[in-house]
């Protein structure tokens, strides 16, 4: 396959699809999807529509408008094979698993922002972020001012960072993974040598959210490892329970109290039925909507 074969097949990729694989949560409306936490984001096969912001385009440019990717990271994670100028031979070898390097994202000293957002917008616990900052599970990227969750794996190195967006654009935040982000692992706080229980959450936030409402309650989380799934990723559930936990290991859906979570536990029980639900209270969506009403668990 050429290089135009390959921008071709990014172009055309099929969005809805890759979506669901990243745990995006889209809703079905006719023959499109809507992005379930941004009414104006809808998807067709290969293109989508933002109507909020004035966007569209195809697949490539969703990924490097919503993702930040450039264009050859686009090509290369629709469709698994790099772009270049001048074609090589293809390689017997297999590409490496993980190509990201984290001294590429620029990083500042200045955690102000990142820590105003934490604090005033989400009311995760200060004393929680230095910790955080202190350990290097927290870190404040320059330029674009988002907030980044270093990923480490088993061998504590860093394949990869969840970031969220400390500044709104039409009540909407960026979030998502740095380009090269390993598959299967999220990023992750606490035991981390054969945790007893492995909590889940659909974000970086909801799990400090979570930490942030166990202080209160002075309630500890020895023995556990808690785990952003960025999304509703049953991949990122396998591996952490494979490679982190032993035989002994119980794993703890913290999803979301919605439509999709509920269908996620479901999936989770067929595969894993000794696994734990605790979700937030009924009244509340996610742990950090739980957190900002002030509700005891």
């Amino acid at each position: 396959m050429n290089a135009d074969d390959r921008v071709r097949r990014a172009r055309q990729a099929n969005l809805p699809g890759y979506l669901f694989g990243k745990g995006e949560k889209l809703i079905k409306n006719g023959r499109r999807y809507r992005h379930a936490e941004h009414d104006s984001l809808v998807f067709t096969d290969s293109a989508y529509y933002w109507n909020a912001r004035g966007e569209h385009g195809n697949a490539i440019d969703f990924l490097m408008s919503f993702y930040g990717m450039c264009f050859n990271e686009s090509v290369l994670e629709l469709t698994g094979k790099e772009i270049t100028g001048q074609q090589k031979k293809e390689s017997k070898t297999p590409p490496a698993e993980n190509s990201f390097v984290f001294s590429d994202i620029a990083l500042s000293p200045d955690i102000r922002r990142v820590a105003g957002y934490l604090t005033k917008t989400r009311h995760i616990d200060y004393s929680l972020i230095k910790q955080l900052m202190a350990d290097k599970h927290l870190f404040h990227e320059s330029g674009t001012n988002n907030a980044v969750f270093p990923i480490y794996d088993e061998n504590a190195r860093v394949v990869g960072a969840e970031t969220v967006g400390t500044l709104s654009f039409e009540n909407t935040r960026f979030k998502g993974f740095k380009a090269g982000s390993a598959s299967g692992y999220g990023y992750s706080v606490g035991h981390m040598h054969n945790p007893r229980y492995i909590l889940f959450f659909e974000s970086a936030i909801d799990l400090l959210s979570f930490m942030t409402i166990m202080r209160s309650r002075e309630k500890p989380l020895a023995s556990c490892l808690l785990v952003s799934m960025a999304g509703l990723k049953f991949g990122v559930v396998q591996m952490y329970l494979r490679v982190f936990g032993d035989s002994a290991a119980i794993p703890v859906l913290c999803v979301d109290n919605d439509e999709a979570g509920c269908v996620f536990i479901a999936h989770c029980l067929t595969i894993y039925p000794a696994a734990l639900i605790r979700q937030p209270d009924k009244d509340f969506k996610d742990w950090n909507d739980q957190l900002r009403g002030n509700c005891s668990l």
